[in-house]
């Protein structure tokens, strides 16, 4: 089924709008850190880091840290976020988590298209069936192609401490793939969970890019804004366009003060695309 974006900010850098300021006046000043951070205000903080901002001192804005939870984004989007490089990402894993039902996202363009969507929607449906059936029969072959596997089955039998002759006599009822596996999640638990892990690193290469998938994403400010500059931008995919965009917002609920550095480059400065401008400018963001 189609999926929907869910951006949760889970952590951030404690006072960040103090610690720009702090970092950023000890580079200039004599004083030590007590009494520069005693002689801060809310209006010269502001101040400071509209400053700082404004004439790129970018070094101190890596001092605080945002940490986004982010769910119903397609592969295809995790592609292009994690070129971000100055970051910290953690992805859940397709080769250690089974799908059992993926979800996936549906590009606009191909949703304002009935019949094209209805297509779509069944080919994501086909590839879930495909991925099933894979992981069932990688089981079976696992089991039963002694030639290519035997050696992996007996060491799985020994961890899992199941008598070798024991099992050969139970398999040799089960003559059917799907009575099998359904048999052996059922009587041999542990064994199957472990083929079966090695089923799904396998399966997983039938998945789309658009099959869903969740990320948890840490950014000093510095690199989140030159991602906003460049993803919040008209030119982005519309998917990590939108992603950027509730970013910014969720940044912007919790500092107001930060979330006005955050945007597209063509509201702090001429458009950086030349001839590939988008023509349609947002509005500047006043420092």
């Amino acid at each position: 089924m189609e999926t929907k974006l869910k951006v949760k900010l889970i952590s951030h850098t404690m006072n960040p709008e103090l610690v720009i300021a702090t970092a950023g006046k000890l580079c200039y000043s004599p004083s030590n850190i007590d009494d520069l951070m005693e002689k801060q205000t809310p209006e010269s903080i502001e101040r400071f880091v509209n400053m700082i901002t404004s004439i790129g001192h970018g070094s101190v804005l890596e001092h605080t840290s945002f940490t986004f939870a982010i769910e119903g984004v397609s592969r295809s989007l995790t592609h292009q976020l994690v070129r971000h490089r100055i970051a910290s990402y953690s992805q859940q894993s397709q080769r250690y988590v089974k799908e059992t039902q993926f979800e996936y996202v549906i590009p606009q363009d191909i949703k304002n298209n009935p019949i094209l969507e209805q297509s779509y929607k069944n080919h994501m449906e086909d590839g879930q069936r495909l991925y099933d059936d894979i992981v069932d029969k990688l089981i079976y072959d696992y089991v039963y192609n002694k030639e290519q596997y035997g050696k992996l089955v007996d060491i799985q039998l020994k961890k899992c401490n199941i008598d070798k002759d024991e099992f050969e006599a139970w398999k040799n009822v089960n003559e059917s793939c799907e009575k099998f596996v359904e048999s052996l999640r059922t009587s041999y638990k542990k064994l199957c969970s472990t083929l079966e892990k090695k089923a799904i690193e396998n399966a997983r290469y039938i998945f789309p890019n658009a099959c869903e998938t969740k990320i948890i994403c840490t950014m000093n400010l510095r690199s989140l804004i030159n991602f906003c500059h460049h993803r919040c931008c008209r030119r982005a995919q519309e998917e990590i366009n939108k992603l950027a965009w509730t970013m910014v917002e969720e940044v912007e609920k919790e500092s107001p003060l930060l979330g006005k550095t955050l945007g597209a480059s063509c509201q702090f400065g001429p458009c950086p695309e030349g001839s590939m401008c988008c023509m349609m400018p947002y509005e500047k963001k006043n420092k």
